[in-house]
């Protein structure tokens, strides 16, 4: 029996090859570097997207009790992170990965970065990518009569 519009076996595999590395090349670049994997980023008021938005943010250091002890990493708002490296002096680093500006998250060894991997130290250098720049520095004022630092 003929068919004016079959597809010949040939046509068919042709066809179908097509269709697949079509949908693994859409799946791919929907899975890898197009900015959209982790939570949207409010617009930066800087050049550098990679400053956290906004300007600077004061907090009180007891609501933040983790504060009180040198080295531990407390993320003071969803973009910034602060410790404590003193008795009176703090350390402030952007949580926004250098890599795509993914949120990073707080682990026991510094920072992480759920969208493409980088790792990064307490002091925000790269510990493995594929991030190839330390995470932003920010500066950190203590008002000891206040209670409280604010993070720039």
């Amino acid at each position: 029996m003929a068919c004016e519009d079959c597809l010949n076996r040939r046509d068919f595999l042709a066809k179908s090859a097509l269709a697949a590395a079509s949908a693994a090349a859409l799946a791919a670049l929907a899975g890898c570097g197009d900015g959209q994997i982790g939570p949207p980023l409010p617009k930066s008021n800087s050049s550098d997207p990679t400053l956290p938005a906004g300007g600077p943010v004061t907090v009180r250091l007891s609501d933040f009790p983790a504060l009180a002890t040198v080295g531990v990493l407390v993320a003071v708002d969803a973009e910034r992170a602060v410790m404590r490296t003193g008795d009176s002096t703090f350390a402030g680093l952007s949580m926004i990965c250098t890599h795509e500006l993914c949120l990073t998250g707080i682990s026991s060894t510094g920072f992480d970065c759920p969208c493409h991997g980088s790792r990064f130290s307490k002091t925000g250098t790269v510990i493995n990518g594929p991030a190839s720049r330390p995470l932003h520095a920010l500066g950190v004022s203590f008002d000891s009569v206040a209670g409280t630092i604010t993070v720039d």
